[in-house]
Order: structure tokens, then C-alpha cells, then sequence
């Protein structure tokens, strides 16, 4: 275990303390007084830069020209875990290190090695953040340790998100908000209160503290509220909308009845909330916090405005599109990622014989482009792989060695 320094931190706060009351959607006391300082900018840097890919996790990279079929595999590195990938760099988490890569050639930069990290790691202008027993800042040059926060011993930790200069992280239960320069706590929730009808009642939740269950989008952070949390037992999780500077609560709702929620993934137009089961994806607007849509047989979700393309048992498929598609082939899709019109997934067919590929489809029609045949098999199902996509390669895991494939 590494060594953690412990900071003495305070909320900032009275206001945002347990229990805050319900604000209006859209309110902010950011800009309440002319005297008070502009909310920092949003900088997100170019590349996979976090869980999902975004800050959002909406598993999407823009691009004008799509991505060509790779040709071979560019290299190799014997270690494998979570990936960001930015600025010609990797940043991988294994066993608990963090191991920075060339993207060019694989050749590993630094290794980080005493900070007992979890999850994906994410990257902010010069910075990597990482959590695990606690949460650390790096040098994304050297690797060298700016700044640790302790977490105490927790037990459950979500992967950071990095936006408006603030690293934002739930632990067991509880929603922080750090500096991104110093580490000093800026605000946090032990819980936020949900209107449940089913109580008749105000009910108190904590939050989910799971990789990918906390997001930003278009100036407000979102997190998933859990019903074990609860302070009743909720009948179902929930959903929490953060003024990302103050940490006011502008919005707070509950999942149909009985419902729970493992991630989500969130655009400008559209809130994508994803479950552990086949019980499938509920589809929000966030403009009138609405319920759209339920997509079944679904568990992860790649989004872009207010289109997804879902990842199921049973099948690959598109919804929110103007011709909604589909692709079935059992036990065999892997994560999906949009980059620009294409949709990048890992496969494998039934059988040991077949080689493992990576199928491009059209976003539009689901028309498969191209496909990309590994020289054997490694993935039994491929269900559980991720495609990471930063430029022209594509990063998956070949039996515990992170491999970048792409186009010469």
C-alpha cells in the first residue's frame, strides 16, 4: 500500500452540506453577484480521456473522416487494465500502477507504483488523476506525485471525472468535489433528497461510488443516486444534477420502481442510464428530465447528441437515430465506441476456431465497413472487451497485453 499524506479539509459551505434542499433546474448561484468570479472553463483535452472515453462517458471520439480499417497490430505492452489515452500518451492502470506509454511505439515512459490505484485513470491539461485509496494527482510528463488526498479506507471508489478545474469522485456513498491544482475539498454530499412517490416523501439517498456512474455534460454534473444508500430503502436508484462550481442540487428524480442503475452516459440532448441486467437502458431528456425511451437487452451505451448505440447480450443496436438498426449475433459484441459515422466494437463468434475481429459499422444503417481478423483467438465472449480509440488506433486487451492495432 502506498504512502498517503493526509490534508485537513473543510467544506467551503454551510449551504452545501447533507441534505440540501431542491433548486430549480438550470438555477446557479455562480453568477447570483457581478462581483463573483467566472466559473473556470470547461477544458477537455482531444483523445480518450477518462472512463467512457469522456467526460460524459458517451464512449464517443469526433471525427470528420471516420476510422480506416487497421491493418495490422502496432504493438504490444505485457501489462492490460483501464486506459486514457491523450496527447501521444498512455496512461494505463495495472495492479494498481500506473504505466504511461508511447502511443507511437508501445515504449513505456514511467510507472507510478506506490499510489494504489483503481479504475481509469483521467487526464486534464498536464495532469492524471487517479483514485483508488485515495486520490492523486501526477505529472503526466514524469509521473511525479503532485498532490494526495486519503480516502480512509474506503471500499468503494468511482473513477475520477476532470472538468471546470475539478476533479469530482464519489467514495462509499458519498459525492466530492476536489481542486484540480491543490486537492483541497471543495464541496460534498453525504446524500441529496429524492421525491419518491411511493413514500409520500422526501427520502434521503447517497450516491453510487462505482466507475462510470458519475458524468458532465453541458455545464452540469450528473451522478447516480443508490437506493442502498438510501435512508429508507428506496424502491429504486436514482438520478442527481450538480452545479459543478457550488455543488447545488438542480434537479434530483428516482428510476421506475424496482430499478437499478450501474452507469450512465450524457450528451447535450440526452441522459442514458445503464443497468446491470437485461433489464436495459432508460433513455432521459435533459431538458424536461423526462423518460423517452426504455432500450431492452442492453447494458453499456456509446452516445452522441441524442443518438446511442447500445450493447446487449443479444445484440448491437442503435436507437434515437432516424432509422434505428440492429445486429444480433449471441455472446459476441464487446463494448461499442463511436468515432464520427463509424461504430467501433470487438467481436468473437462461437467456437475457438474463429480468430477474434473488430467490426466497423455505418452509424447510420448499421451496414457493417470493414472488419479487422486478429490472427487467432483469445476472447472466448468477446461481450466483456473494450475498444479504446484515440487518433487511428484502436486499444483492446489480447490476453492480458494491452495491443494497439491500427491502419498504416
Amino acid at each position: 500500500m502506498g504512502e498517503w499524506n493526509r490534508r485537513s479539509v473543510m467544506v467551503s459551505s454551510a449551504a452545501l452540506a447533507t441534505g440540501t434542499a431542491l433548486a430549480a433546474a438550470g438555477t446557479s448561484s455562480a453568477n447570483e453577484s457581478p462581483d463573483a468570479p467566472a466559473a473556470p472553463d470547461l477544458s477537455e483535452p482531444n483523445g480518450w480521456s477518462s472512463h467512457g472515453g469522456t467526460i460524459g462517458n458517451c464512449r464517443h471520439v469526433p471525427s470528420s473522416a471516420g476510422l480506416e480499417r487497421p491493418d495490422g497490430v502496432a504493438w504490444q505492452y505485457d501489462r492490460s487494465g483501464p486506459a486514457a489515452v491523450v496527447g501521444g500518451a498512455v496512461y494505463l492502470q495495472a495492479d494498481g500502477e500506473i504505466h504511461s506509454l508511447d502511443a507511437a511505439d508501445g515504449s513505456r515512459r514511467w510507472t507510478a507504483d506506490a499510489i494504489d490505484a483503481a479504475g481509469t485513470p483521467a487526464v486534464a491539461d498536464d495532469g492524471v488523476y487517479v483514485a483508488g485509496d485515495g486520490l492523486a494527482a501526477l505529472e503526466a510528463e514524469t509521473g511525479e506525485v503532485r498532490w494526495i488526498e486519503a480516502f480512509d479506507g474506503a471500499e468503494s471508489v468511482s473513477s475520477p471525472v476532470v472538468a471546470f478545474e475539478t476533479v469530482y469522485v464519489s467514495v462509499d456513498g458519498v459525492f466530492r468535489a476536489h481542486d484540480a491544482t491543490d486537492g483541497s475539498l471543495r464541496w460534498e454530499h453525504e446524500a441529496v433528497e429524492v421525491e419518491v412517490e411511493s413514500e409520500a416523501s422526501r427520502v434521503a439517498y447517497g450516491f453510487h461510488s462505482r466507475s462510470g456512474t458519475v458524468a458532465v455534460a453541458d455545464g452540469t454534473v450528473w451522478a447516480l443516486l443508490d437506493r442502498r444508500q438510501a435512508e429508507s430503502g428506496g424502491g429504486s436508484d436514482g438520478i442527481a444534477a450538480l452545479d459543478p462550481t457550488t455543488g447545488e442540487v438542480l434537479w434530483t428524480g428516482p428510476l421506475e420502481s424496482g430499478r437499478t442503475a450501474s452507469g450512465l452516459a450524457v450528451t447535450e440532448d440526452a441522459l442514458f442510464v445503464e443497468t446491470p441486467s437485461e433489464e436495459g437502458i432508460v433513455v432521459f431528456d435533459v431538458a424536461s428530465r423526462e423518460i423517452v425511451d426504455t432500450v431492452s437487452d442492453a447494458f453499456d451505451s456509446a452516445a452522441v447528441g441524442e443518438t446511442a448505440v447500445t450493447h446487449g447480450r443479444y445484440t448491437l443496436s442503435s436507437t434515437g437515430a432516424d432509422a434505428p438498426w440492429n445486429d444480433r449475433e449471441t455472446h459476441a459484441y464487446g463494448k461499442p465506441t463511436i468515432v464520427g459515422d463509424l461504430v467501433v466494437v470487438a467481436h468473437s463468434r462461437r467456437g475457438r476456431s474463429s480468430p477474434d475481429e473488430i467490426v466497423g459499422f455505418d452509424l447510420e444503417d448499421g451496414s457493417e465497413r470493414w472488419t479487422f481478423a486478429f490472427d487467432d483467438s483469445h476472447w472466448s465472449d468477446g461481450f466483456p472487451i473494450d475498444a479504446v480509440v484515440d487518433g487511428e488506433t484502436i486499444y483492446v486487451d489480447r490476453d492480458g497485453q494491452f495491443t494497439a492495432v491500427r491502419s498504416s
